[in-house]
């Protein structure tokens, strides 16, 4: 029997939770500081026993998930490296950057022999919390593993898949590149457009009837967890920058042609969106 400790039981760890906790060689410990969220995963079957705090279980598990924002990420892997742990465990975590956590996992657990595997999958939505624990949340999404210099994937593979993802390798500077574009400026932007539109139009509440599917679809993700996403965007902040101004380019791009009536050049720039755009999820 494996034991399993996942902690932080918002949707993406609830969900890993949730799955693996149904594996017959498999019982997972889910650890929160929500007593609600603990509640819930009981009475819910998520997970087969709850705790409040990571020291009191850590020592029993052979797999430590940590499913928690950025910052709170490097504090558990800090603490886990003073504590006494079995052999053999795998710790990993699911945040969505990687730069900072995989330095501190080399600074403080390699030297210490545990062996650390970071992970990443492109699953979620804008929700949180517990109740939105989702079994075929994982499934067929890209998740990313990038091992430890002391550590390899293979093991901690085999104990996620049950989630039925499609795990694969990269670097750290190429995921945290890859996550700038296609993640975190995203964001940036759906945040940004949400206050222009109440700093220009006022309360949303006020403009809310007239909008249609291009703003919705635009801003769904401004419903984001505000810590989550600060913690992200700092987190991975030189790759974000670099991005940024890339879209500032290519925004000023846009406003230059409108400025200069410029039909072909808005022509271009929209046509090659669109191209890129109907190509994106072909296979």
């Amino acid at each position: 029997m494996k034991n399993i400790v996942v902690v932080g039981l918002g949707e993406m760890g609830a969900s890993l939770a949730k799955i693996l906790n149904k594996e017959p060689k498999s019982q997972v410990i889910g650890v929160d500081i929500n007593e609600k969220s603990l509640s819930y995963t009981k009475d819910h079957g998520i997970v087969f026993e709850a705790a409040s705090n990571l020291v009191n279980v850590a020592s029993h598990a052979d797999v430590i998930i940590l499913a928690t924002p950025v910052t709170y990420i490097e504090e558990m892997i800090r603490s886990l490296s003073q504590l006494s742990l079995k052999k053999e465990v795998i710790v990993t975590d699911t945040g969505s950057t990687k730069r900072d956590i995989m330095d501190v996992a080399e600074a403080v657990l390699t030297p210490k022999n545990i062996h650390f595997v970071g992970g990443h999958a492109m699953a979620g939505t804008h929700r949180s919390g517990v109740e939105w624990a989702n079994e075929k949340l994982y499934q067929d999404v890209p998740y990313f593993l990038i091992p430890s210099s002391i550590s390899n994937a293979r093991r901690l593979q085999e104990i996620l898949e049950p989630i039925a993802a499609k795990f694969m390798p990269i670097s750290v500077k190429k995921h945290d590149e890859l996550m700038a574009v296609i993640s975190d400026i995203p964001h940036i932007m759906s945040f940004a457009l949400m206050n222009t539109a109440t700093n220009q139009l006022g309360d949303s509440t006020t403009f809310g009837q007239y909008v249609a599917g291009g703003f919705k679809d635009m801003t769904r993700i401004a419903e984001s967890d505000p810590k989550l996403w600060t913690d992200v965007l700092l987190s991975n902040k030189e790759a974000i920058l670099t991005s940024q101004s890339l879209i500032i380019e290519q925004l000023q791009l846009f406003s230059q042609a409108i400025e200069d009536n410029d039909a072909s050049t808005l022509m271009t720039l929209i046509s090659s969106a669109q191209e890129s755009r109907k190509n994106l999820l072909l296979k």
